[in-house]
């Protein structure tokens, strides 16, 4: 996560003390979890209105923590803003667009990334050009255009391109978000990759 978000931010010209921030939050983003029970993170059903709570306090939860570090207080825009989306449908604040931090813009592109592609309790990961293709279709709801436009050239230099036909930017925001909450999430881990996306 730190890795990917540096590179994004070099991408868009960050000075070295913006990466060097942006490198913090990223690797802090979900401390907020460790007040999560691991039955809740590794649930492979669905979430009850209950538990969809305490994983939506998490970003506060991890500022609250790593705000009681003095060197840590530039990177805590990031911990409590990484799942803000650029539509402003995303928590803990509602926020939208350049209201939400540059970093925490970034990070939510790598979060998105890092959930997709990873092997998780309640889907297996999916393939590079699949999840860049889903990704691809969030520009401008989920994702600041900018952000993503840097994120799909450092895919690019690593040889990932987006799969053919259209992705479904809801898609990957179930996927993302845990997918517990959303009633198609057992229809995301059974549906086997398109053509051409294995």
């Amino acid at each position: 996560m730190a890795d990917l978000s540096v590179r994004i931010g070099l991408r868009l010209g960050l000075r070295p003390a913006a990466l060097r921030t942006l490198a913090e939050g990223a690797y802090l983003h979900d401390v907020g979890k460790v007040g999560i029970p691991d039955h809740v993170l590794n649930k492979p059903g669905a979430l009850t209105p209950e538990e969809r709570g305490w994983i939506q306090e998490h970003p506060i939860v991890g500022s609250d923590i790593v705000g009681r570090a003095p060197s840590l207080r530039e990177a805590l825009a990031v911990i409590r803003q990484h799942h803000e989306r650029f539509d402003g449908q995303g928590y803990p604040d509602g926020l939208a667009g350049e209201e939400i931090s540059p970093a925490a813009r970034i990070v939510a592109v790598a979060d998105v990334w890092d959930a997709l592609t990873s092997d998780r309790a309640y889907r297996p990961a999916w393939p590079p050009d699949r999840a860049l293709r889903h990704m691809e279709a969030g520009r401008g709801s989920h994702f600041d255009p900018e952000c993503l436009d840097a994120f799909l050239a450092v895919m690019a230099e690593r040889g990932y391109r987006p799969g053919h036909g259209e992705g479904d930017g809801a898609v990957a925001d179930a996927a993302a978000e845990a997918c517990h909450d959303h009633p198609q999430a057992a229809d995301l881990a059974a549906t086997p990759p398109a053509s051409g996306q294995r």
